[in-house]
């Protein structure tokens, strides 16, 4: 059995001007290049810097760990949700460059960054690590594609596109906002649509653009990675999954028997660390007690985290998994409004630049992959023996997941299942 998760996370930041750009129109970069779609700024250097073991990645991924959680605890308790930590907290790395001392001071500040230029090498540097987890493994597919839209008559600072360019990979392309939205959109969602394998079409809606828009800000990324120990050697199990609100539903369950990795009692829950192949990604389920759901979301921080790195054993453990699948939108502007960020300023795009909008989508599925097969596997290996289980990690009422890259301690989704059916 084929056991595949597919990640798709995409954060746009709409950057808005009063009135027209200050620019003037014939202005633009040496070495700009006009063609059908508009304009391809040129960064000083194609060249990618290198990563740096000095740069401060742990303190990186804490804050954007952090700021993630915080996000997900003011959305709704009650039902579904899926984001990435890592996308939104990339994108605002890359717009705070672009920001006045104040709104970059509120930027750092709600996002834990580490100070100037440490915090792009740190991104730089944990970009390089997820590169590396992925070239080892045959099973694992990981890309995160950035790119920024100005409009054609807007010339964002040079130093701004070679900080992207060198230590994001961010390309620049400008486009007719105000003689085409319609056709500018359809550009910036067939890219979005290229860089997550066509299964975010259309995140920008109709609408969305309008002459006023001096730039836009796009971060896409996509994942997917099979079980380092696919389901399917064991029977399925049909049991109960009981609801927030105390109603239930009969629902088939994953089981697996075999897992190994960390594992335990917390307070108020159980978790287990589920590794993806080659260990570098994993998925943690934290399954709150039936009652407290609400107090251990509230709890979710990179210190519960790392109080479960430190404070759980490997040993074998018994899994009861519910396939899912979620899709969610999160609109951005009213959480960074409380923090700052938004409206902000953002001069190194126009003098009179400022945060309009921003947006996130983010799905996730988990589920078998190749049914027919994976059913034969269950079948053909069910009377091989299994070691004696030392705790059930049983995921049948509502529970909390993040997936990260353990290297890093990036947090690349986060998430809550209330109910797998919907």
């Amino acid at each position: 059995m084929r056991r595949t998760l597919v990640l798709l996370t995409a954060s746009v930041l709409i950057i808005a001007a009063c009135g027209t750009a200050t620019e003037d129109a014939g202005s633009t970069n040496p070495g700009d290049q006009l063609n059908a779609v508009g304009v391809l700024f040129e960064p000083s250097s194609n060249v990618r810097a290198a990563a740096d073991p000095t740069a401060p990645v742990t303190a990186l991924a804490a804050g954007f760990n952090n700021a993630g959680f915080n996000l997900l605890r003011t959305q709704s308790a009650d039902e579904n949700l899926v984001l990435s930590p890592t996308s939104i907290g990339h994108a605002l790395l890359m717009a705070r460059a672009a920001a006045d001392a104040a709104t970059g001071a509120a930027i750092d500040t709600a996002f834990g960054l580490p100070q100037g230029l440490a915090a792009h090498q740190a991104w730089n540097t944990a970009a390089h690590a997820i590169a590396a987890s992925v070239a080892a493994q045959d099973e694992m597919t990981v890309t995160i594609a950035d790119r920024i839209w100005p409009r054609r008559d807007v010339t964002p600072q040079q130093d701004w596109i070679d900080l992207l360019a060198a230590q994001h990979g961010t390309a620049v392309e400008a486009l007719d906002y105000a003689g085409d939205p319609a056709g500018s959109r359809d550009i910036i969602n067939s890219w979005i649509s290229a860089q997550t394998s066509g299964l975010i079409p259309e995140l920008l809606p109709a609408g969305f653009l309008d002459a006023t828009t001096v730039l836009v800000l796009t971060n896409a990324m996509y994942l997917a990675a099979r079980w380092q120990t696919p389901f399917g050697k064991y029977p399925s199990e049909t049991a109960t999954f009981t609801r927030l609100d105390g109603s239930t539903t009969q629902i088939e369950f994953m089981r697996e028997l075999e897992l190994t990795d960390r594992r335990g009692l917390g307070d108020g829950f159980t978790a287990a660390e589920i590794p993806y192949a080659g260990g570098d990604l994993s998925m943690m389920i934290i399954v709150p007690e039936e009652g407290r759901f609400t107090e251990v979301r509230d709890r979710l921080d990179q210190s519960l985290l790392d109080e479960i790195d430190a404070g759980f054993a490997t040993g074998p453990y018994e899994l009861l998994l519910p396939r899912w699948s979620t899709t969610s939108a999160v609109d951005l502007i009213p959480w960074l409004t409380e923090r700052g960020a938004a409206p902000g300023a953002y001069p190194s795009i126009t003098p009179d630049a400022f945060l309009d909008d921003a947006v996130h989508g983010a799905s996730i599925t988990v589920d078998e992959w190749g049914t027919v097969a994976a059913a034969a596997t269950a079948l053909g290996f069910e009377a091989s023996g299994a070691p004696e289980p030392e705790l059930t990690v049983a995921a049948d009422h509502p529970f909390l997941y993040v997936i990260r890259h353990r290297p890093t301690g990036l947090v690349l989704l986060a998430g809550q299942v209330t109910d797998p059916t919907v």
